[in-house]
């Protein structure tokens, strides 16, 4: 049966409009080829959020970021670009009359990436006088010119920026000012960062600095290129989770096997209220792999927590991890469960790195992964088959 046959409610429907593709026609100022729907987040006290994704006639792709406004999506549009025209948020630049538009006959706002009344930080992509004199406080020289790439954007929550002068590149992480959470993860990946001092298994982009006052924290690159997989990358992964779980840095949060379970029950009930036939076929397994969770009593270690194939970089046989956003204390099987999982979702063969991990325990946070993943998933352009192949493997993996 097709999981996802049922029918879809307003904020899924309308991504997929004709009014939607021609609001974005406008905004990108040529049509593209069809729209996807890249991620749904569900922000606790926040409108749903989508991230679309643009295929444009030369194959390239443009995201486009949307709200589900159900109160008044005018009212709501007109906010923002007020917002963002104000000198503090230093983003009216990149407001055009058409980075902000209400898709008509819907509830859905879209905006470009890269607009964010939450982020004054953003203020680094549009304002190239601010951007020059950033570099300057930071590295004490004049850079003469600085270019800034739009690397990620999470509406109202966090983005990712890449600087360039001409003999340097670094990235700058944005969080919201009225938040203290980017300053208390720089002070996490500070932590980290000392502990590395003298290992050899594990590189980590180093902290330069910050600026609480736009919200932003800076660090340097991460020299690699990312990994194949095979034999020699596979060790070089399973040394730098080995490495990481060696350190103790001080005062990380815990993350117990309990608080993923809650993560579960979270997607499933996302699952049951928009999309109930997968929701009824998922639920036993996840009621199962929760019951074990809630049991796991090893030892706690430290764990990346969200280590997948595109957070790590691999330079003469050294692994480098990104986003340290989720640093904490865990089970030691949670990194490698959590990475097999994506690789068996992205295609890629598990056998090398299996190979190199004895952890046990990894079967159950494989599982739990790849339960997640089809939750996660199955509120995108995700094909159903991809899905029902997530939940099948899921349903036959044994600890």
């Amino acid at each position: 049966m097709n999981v996802l046959s049922q029918k879809a409610p307003s904020f899924l429907d309308a991504w997929q409009s004709p009014q939607t593709l021609a609001a974005v026609s406008e905004m990108l100022g040529t049509s593209p080829r069809r729209l996807e729907l890249e991620r749904t987040h569900f922000p606790g006290k926040r409108p749903v959020q989508l991230v679309l994704r643009a295929i444009m006639p030369d194959g390239k792709y443009r995201s486009i970021l949307a709200e589900q406004c159900p109160n008044d999506p005018g009212e709501h549009a007109d906010h923002a670009r007020t917002s963002l025209s104000k000198s503090r948020n230093g983003q009216k630049l990149g407001l055009d009359d058409y980075a902000i538009q209400v898709v008509k006959g819907s509830d859905l706002i879209l905006r470009r990436p890269g607009l964010d009344e939450r982020l004054p930080g953003l203020r680094l992509l549009h304002d190239p006088a601010f951007a020059r004199r950033t570099y300057q406080v930071l590295f004490a020289r004049d850079p003469g010119a600085v270019a800034v790439d739009l690397v990620a954007h999470r509406l109202g929550k966090r983005a990712v920026l890449r600087m360039m002068s001409p003999d340097t590149v670094f990235y700058v992480r944005l969080r919201a000012i009225k938040s203290n959470e980017g300053q208390d993860r720089l002070v996490l990946h500070q932590k980290l960062w000392r502990c590395l001092a003298g290992q050899s298994g594990l590189s980590i982009p180093a902290p330069l600095g910050a600026m609480p006052e736009i919200g932003a924290s800076f660090f340097g690159m991460l020299p690699g290129c990312p990994p194949d997989f095979g034999s020699s990358d596979s060790a070089a992964a399973a040394r730098a989770i080995s490495a990481l779980q060696a350190l103790e840095p001080p005062e990380l949060p815990v993350h117990r096997g309990v608080d993923e379970a809650r993560i579960l029950s979270e997607w499933l009930q996302r699952c049951h209220r928009w999309r109930p036939k997968l929701g009824s076929k998922i639920a036993p397994m996840v009621a199962q792999v929760n019951a074990e969770l809630k049991n796991v009593n090893r030892p706690f270690l430290p764990c990346h927590r969200d280590l997948h194939e595109k957070q790590i970089l691999i330079s003469d046989g050294v692994a480098g991890l990104l986003d340290f956003d989720t640093l904490c204390l865990s089970d030691p099987a949670l990194d490698a469960g959590n990475l097999l999982a994506h690789l068996f979702f992205a295609g890629v063969d598990e056998a090398p790195l299996r190979s190199h991990l004895a952890e046990s325990g990894i079967t159950l946070w494989r599982r739990a992964a790849l339960l997640r993943l089809a939750m996660i998933y199955a509120f995108t352009s995700t094909p159903t088959m991809a899905l029902d192949r997530l939940i099948f493997e899921a349903s036959n993996a044994k600890n």
